[in-house]
């Protein structure tokens, strides 16, 4: 992902004051999270700052086109922002979410496990099936734990009964006899 530094100048009946980065991450926060700011925020994604990324990926009203640059950014915990934002994930293609899914990133894995709900234009089956199989317990625990609606279908969750986990193995339990 390619950045660049964000000039941030503020003008007070017209006087210029200097302000630097400090200033850019502490007015981002307090920038009202409305469409009208859209723009703002599309030019922000963009700022070689951090924590001014990281704070556009926790807003609502961000364009596609910032989501998917976002997704793409270097610092896992901005697209971990992302992919935990509500109204942010609504709008991840599947094609972005396999990608992530297959970069193996289990910090990231663990948010769309824990957030697997919120994907709406995904085919969720497949990405449940391919978290249900991953080699990390936690991975697969925590699609347990997060179960909200029935996108943990009882298939896999007979499948989870005889995990070789046993905390998976007793959470899949508990949670196919609450399915009964």
């Amino acid at each position: 992902m390619t950045t660049q530094t964000i000039k941030t100048e503020l003008i007070l009946n017209d006087r210029k004051v200097v302000v630097g980065y400090k200033f850019l991450e502490n007015i981002v926060r307090d920038i009202p999270d409305i469409k009208e700011n859209r723009k703002i925020f599309d030019m922000l994604v963009h700022s070689d700052n951090l924590e001014v990324r990281r704070c556009i990926a926790n807003k609502e009203n961000v364009s596609k086109k910032s989501i998917d640059i976002l997704l793409n950014d270097d610092n896992l915990n901005v697209v971990d922002n992302v992919l935990s934002n509500v109204d942010l994930s609504k709008c991840i293609k599947e094609e972005t979410l396999m990608k992530i899914v297959q970069s193996n990133h289990t910090q990231l894995l663990l948010t769309i496990a824990e957030n697997i709900d919120n994907y709406a234009k995904c085919n969720l089956c497949k990405i449940v099936k391919l978290l249900a199989n991953h080699k990390n317990a936690s991975v697969r625990y925590a699609l347990l734990y997060w179960r909200v609606t029935g996108i943990v279908t009882v298939k896999i969750l007979k499948q989870l009964v005889k995990d070789e986990d046993i905390d998976v193995s007793n959470y899949a339990r508990k949670e196919l006899e609450r399915s009964r």
